[in-house]
């Protein structure tokens, strides 16, 4: 599979408030391919955002090199090129609707690129349609609940095209009925419409989607692997300050008193089919 995102050395300094420099990324290397659904996890201050950020452009690196389909994210004359590329979502779906309207608001970014009207047309209603939002085109985004607001500032990045969608904490703000809806969503993105898709999260239900978790800590890339060979590090991820699923925790508790089960355990229904064996 074609990469789409490369990151060599990444680091990312700034100072704070006591002008003290605080290193956010520390000698990140990475790869995201085309198609892949990967889930980024980590504890507050370990740096997922800020990498999610450097993926739009939105940062740019202290050391090292962010490349975006080769597009090399510190040249100025490549900035509007990556955007079309990798689109954002941000925790605040109230931050990112701009319109009265729900099918307006989708429309709004096409429009700022000079898409044709004819065009922009198509990909409203192309893009309301892969979020499930149709029915609601004509409706106020005030009125929406939060997860459907989130889905309405989704389909406005998918009205770009993007090849790549980076999703920074989606859900944070929403209840768990909004959560469900923001997951199903992406996952139907990435299955059918081959979007790649970069989930920054800290409910580790939702990274168990991920075709591949990456997981940060102190600003470093700590671990990274298929969820199975991620959530079998219970331990490790305990002092990382993250908890595993609960059925990967159970499991690793029960082998520590004794018991013989199989590892890779991340699902109710693994632990139930190993315990009962």
């Amino acid at each position: 599979m074609q990469t789409i995102i490369e990151v060599k050395n990444l680091t990312h300094v700034y100072t704070d408030s006591e002008n003290k420099e605080i290193k956010a990324l520390d000698g990140i290397n990475l790869e995201i391919r085309q198609g892949e659904f990967v889930a980024v996890i980590g504890a507050n201050g370990s740096g997922k955002s800020t990498l999610a950020r450097h993926f739009n452009a939105l940062q740019r690196p202290s050391e090292g090199v962010c490349l975006i389909e080769g597009m090399d994210t510190t040249v100025e004359e490549n900035l509007w090129d990556i955007r079309q590329h990798v689109g954002m979502v941000f925790q605040n779906p109230d931050n990112q609707i701009v319109a009265a309207i729900v099918e307006e608001d989708v429309a709004f970014g096409p429009e700022n690129i000079g898409v044709p009207t004819a065009e922009i047309r198509t990909r409203v209603d192309a893009a309301l349609a892969a979020v499930g939002m149709s029915d609601y085109a004509k409706h106020a985004p005030h009125l929406l609940s939060g997860g459907q607001k989130q889905r309405v500032a989704i389909a406005g990045v998918l009205a770009l095209e993007p090849k790549c969608i980076v999703l920074d904490e989606p859900t944070a703000m929403l209840d768990p009925q909004g959560r469900k809806e923001i997951v199903t969503t992406v996952k139907k993105l990435n299955r059918e419409k081959g979007i790649t898709v970069v989930y920054i999260t800290h409910y580790m239900e939702e990274a168990l989607q991920a075709d591949r978790i990456i997981v940060m800590g102190e600003g470093k890339l700590k671990m990274q692997g298929t969820p199975k060979e991620v959530f079998s590090h219970v331990r490790e991820l305990y002092a990382l300050g993250l908890e595993a699923p609960l059925a990967a925790k159970i499991a690793d508790d029960l082998r520590q008193s004794g018991l013989n089960l199989q590892q890779g355990i991340i699902t109710n229904e693994e632990l139930a089919e190993s315990i009962c064996r």
